[in-house]
């Protein structure tokens, strides 16, 4: 045992001389509602505080958090118990445990939502006001994953007004290139109507397949929800399933309870 906590020791000491990345801002956000709004218990039942990590980098997994972390376009939502005093996160293999009082906040309250920014080492950031500069420029050099990534700014209004006509011009043009997620992004936009007149179930199915061929977990479920329903292709629960079960074989939880 002591072995094993000594080669953790280890691991985490390395990976914690290679971190490039820092906190900007924390404190608190005395005029958000989120965590009255969009409560979570801990396991003591006690309501958690809300932590809205804003990060340009996706993929981050965050450590101490209670329950799935929500990602919406390089804003997390982390929710901690009451009490909490540090929260450690994995960015690129890079650890960084972030000791809470260190900016003033000796623990996390429960109902009370907080705002970490965190930058790497050239001091690039994200925020709810402000498109990434580097989003933009890669995107106008017809980077596809920047486009994406652009197209999810308009899409989800973060950094820009809400923008459903504008996030499908940069989805379109990352998709034209095979990006996977502007693809399921189109194959979602066509299902909900969102900057279309109304849904059009044929050319969503269409976009979903596109992106679930290659593998994109979120686009195979949706597929198999297609099949199940009926929504752009013949009604085939076969198929469905079968879409179903690749999904769930990508970690999607959503699909992982349609076969059980």
């Amino acid at each position: 045992m002591r072995l094993i906590v000594l080669i953790l020791l280890v691991i985490v000491q390395h990976i914690s001389s290679a971190q490039t990345f820092r906190v900007a801002k924390f404190a608190p956000k005395l005029s958000d509602v989120s965590a009255r709004t969009k409560l979570r218990f801990d396991s003591e039942g006690k309501e958690c505080a809300l932590v809205k990590v804003l990060l340009a980098k996706k993929g981050a997994t965050f450590q101490n958090a209670v329950g799935d972390v929500d990602n919406r376009t390089n804003e997390y939502y982390v929710y901690l118990s009451p009490g909490t005093q540090n929260l450690f996160i994995i960015i690129d293999s890079n650890a960084l445990n972030i000791t809470f009082a260190d900016y003033g906040v000796n623990n996390v309250e429960s109902k009370t939502t907080y705002e970490m920014v965190i930058v790497n080492e050239y001091g690039r950031k994200f925020s709810s006001t402000n498109v990434p500069a580097d989003f933009i420029s890669l995107a106008e050099n017809g980077d596809a994953e920047a486009e994406c990534n652009l197209g999810k700014c308009h899409y989800f209004g973060q950094g820009t007004p809400q923008n459903y006509y504008v996030a499908l011009t940069w989805f379109r043009k990352s998709a034209e290139k095979g990006w996977a997620e502007s693809q399921y992004y189109i194959g979602k936009c066509y299902y909900y109507g969102q900057g279309f007149p109304k849904p059009d179930y044929v050319q969503a199915f269409i976009w979903y397949q596109k992106a679930a061929e290659q593998n994109h977990a979120e686009a195979q479920y949706q597929l198999a929800l297609c099949y199940e329903k009926g929504h752009g292709i013949k009604k085939d629960l076969i198929s469905a399933r079968n879409w179903y079960e690749r999904a769930a074989a990508n970690g999607n939880k959503k699909a992982k309870h349609k076969i059980q």
